[in-house]
């Protein structure tokens, strides 16, 4: 019997990543748009770069290059400068050889079509270490609900088409906290080893991607188990160190005014964090998604539960959320950096789901207008406009799951229940069809 429930829950993860797969190669050069972002290519050019001459080098808008030249590639301006020290090498190394392996010369080969398959294997990666970590935390059943909604949440879908940093950072953070998770149940130093390389390799990508060597500090010392926490330190701050190697090696000076730069250029106030919730980025548009927004709700409840079971999913949490208050969060039209928040919330939704939907009355109701409104908006909204009649009956709908509070019978409470299930299937068709939909026009 096991061995069958084995195989019927291997079919259920084969048809969420083939769906995964459809819905982000839909578009996946269309959609974002070129030029929503160029670091696509600054990234890419880096890379191939370091590979072809020894020398990163892509473009910048900063003035503390002065090796710089002004080319126009693709209809839009570059100023391309060398050596390019704003950020490690380790992601633009993978996306450039990504882009030499499938067959672009150099850097004035790259396109978007070439760059993008790169994301589209990111991405997933990304639904396969979102199931393996909620698995090893939560079990198989919320492992699945969390791989299904990672897989068509539109802002997700669309968002891990890019190829971006943030997007290598996930799956690779992912992995790190199902090794610490692993580490803490049976304390096998390997785990922990690889994970502190993981972590210094991730820090070698990006520098704030130090925060996964924050939040596994976080847990380790949280389970107390200091000697290997500073075992872990030992192995990630030496790895980080080589950035500083690197700059030296090309230009000390440049590098060290970078840096100076990087740790004010950030458009920060005391309550910039309240752009997470009031400028909804999904790349350097607005896009409102009821998904992402319950998701933080999810979360918020997770913290009032017991913190022992739910300590690494709040470690991922945090340990990202300290670096990002600290330098970025109202830095206009950089959706990319919210996305290291997804998995973690989106396994927050599926936790909920299990312990709150169709149970809690008042907070199933209140995630069917959230997530409800928000993607009637994205899909019917986006294709018929608005309808006063689709928009009443919709709250008449949701509204049924509020008769148990005036009926106390199970008949009725049990009409509630199905309500919100149909709904719940109905906002899974939904994220599809919205992921689906998606456009810049």
């Amino acid at each position: 019997m096991k061995e069958v429930l084995k195989r019927f829950n291997l079919l259920i993860l084969l048809s969420i990543l083939i769906l995964g797969f459809f819905l982000r190669s839909e578009n996946l050069a269309t959609w974002p748009r070129e030029g929503a972002t160029f670091d696509e290519f600054a990234w890419t050019w880096q890379g191939i770069n370091l590979i072809q001459t020894g020398v990163p080098k892509s473009w910048s808008p900063h003035p503390q290059y002065k090796n710089a030249q002004q080319i126009t590639y693709r209809k839009a301006a570059f100023n391309l400068v060398t050596p390019y020290l704003e950020h490690p090498p380790v992601f633009g190394l993978v996306a450039g050889s990504y882009a030499l392996l499938t067959g672009v010369k150099d850097m004035h080969d790259v396109t978007i079509q070439s760059m993008r398959g790169l994301a589209l294997l990111l991405g997933m990666v990304s639904i396969v270490m979102v199931f393996f970590l909620a698995k090893e935390l939560y079990g198989t059943g919320i492992a699945l609900v969390s791989a299904l909604l990672y897989a068509c949440i539109p802002t997700v879908v669309v968002g891990s088409r890019l190829v971006q940093n943030e997007n290598f950072f996930i799956p690779l953070f992912l992995l790190v906290l199902f090794l610490i998770a692993r580490f803490v149940r049976t304390k096998k130093s390997l785990l922990r080893n690889i994970a502190a390389i993981i972590c210094g390799l991730l820090a070698l990508s990006k520098v704030p991607f130090l925060a996964a060597a924050l939040a596994v500090m976080g847990i380790l010392l949280y389970f107390k188990l200091y000697k290997d926490a500073l075992k872990f330190l030992a192995i990630v701050l030496p790895i980080f160190s080589l950035f500083f190697v690197y700059g030296a090696y090309y230009d000390w000076n440049l590098f060290i005014n970078l840096w100076k730069l990087q740790l004010a250029r950030y458009d920060l106030t005391f309550n910039s964090i309240f752009a997470l919730f009031t400028k909804p980025y999904l790349v350097d548009r607005g896009y409102i998604d009821g998904f992402i927004f319950w998701g933080w709700i999810s979360f918020f409840l997770l913290l009032v539960k017991e913190n022992k079971k739910n300590i690494i999913l709040i470690a991922g949490v945090l340990g990202y959320l300290l670096v990002y208050l600290a330098g970025i969060p109202d830095e206009p039209g950089h959706g990319w950096y919210r996305y290291p928040f997804y998995p973690f919330l989106i396994i927050s939704i599926a936790i909920f789901l299990k312990e709150y939907f169709a149970k809690n009355i008042f907070l199933t109701f209140l995630f069917l207008i959230f997530v409800g409104s928000a993607l009637l908006q994205l899909t019917f909204g986006a294709v018929f406009g608005f309808s006063y009649i689709v928009f009443r009956m919709s709250i008449i709908g949701w509204g049924l799951t509020l008769l148990p509070l005036v009926f106390e019978n199970k008949k009725v409470s049990a009409v509630a229940r199905v309500v919100s299930f149909v709904l719940l299937f109905i906002f899974i068709c939904l994220n599809i069809w919205a992921a689906m939909l998606y456009n810049e026009q």
